[in-house]
């Protein structure tokens, strides 16, 4: 095994890590099974979010949010790509909105929203994420922002 090898399926690992933290997660709501992936001090920034507490509990809540919001959720994973601990992901959502968005009664639209996310992975763990939500995309569509 040379250090390319070595490189090459750490790479495909964290890729992995951020596939199952999309299906598991997002499309299936095992929160459980997704847990072990996160650090302790896991910390996610995602603008127009209040700060979460650190460790899997902030990745789960955001998943319970949207979930919540739109039980339907699917979540596509369009393009992925890893450089050195970084794992950026372009993806499309899909949803309709038949639960509570924060103080947003349900509407029954259907949301199709493009996001990017960026996951930092050392050693197999989540340390930190970045999530490139379309908040005012999600809005508009679901009713409670129009546009001037």
């Amino acid at each position: 095994m040379t250090l390319h090898d070595i490189d090459a399926s750490a790479v495909e690992l964290n890729k992995s890590i951020v596939r199952d933290l999309t299906e598991k997660g997002f499309n299936q709501g095992d929160l459980a099974g997704i847990t072990p992936y996160f650090t302790a001090d896991y910390r996610v920034n995602a603008p127009g979010v209040p700060p979460l507490p650190p460790g899997a509990g902030a990745f789960h809540a955001a998943v319970s949010l949207f979930r919540r919001a739109f039980p339907d959720i699917h979540v596509t994973i369009e393009d992925i790509s890893c450089e050195g601990e970084l794992v950026y992901a372009r993806f499309t959502t899909r949803g309709t909105h038949t639960g509570p968005l924060m103080d947003i009664a349900p509407t029954g639209r259907p949301v199709t929203v493009y996001e990017m996310s960026c996951h930092r992975i050392v050693d197999g763990k989540v340390v930190e994420s970045w999530i490139g939500d379309n908040v005012p995309s999600i809005l508009q569509q679901v009713g409670a922002l129009t546009r001037s």
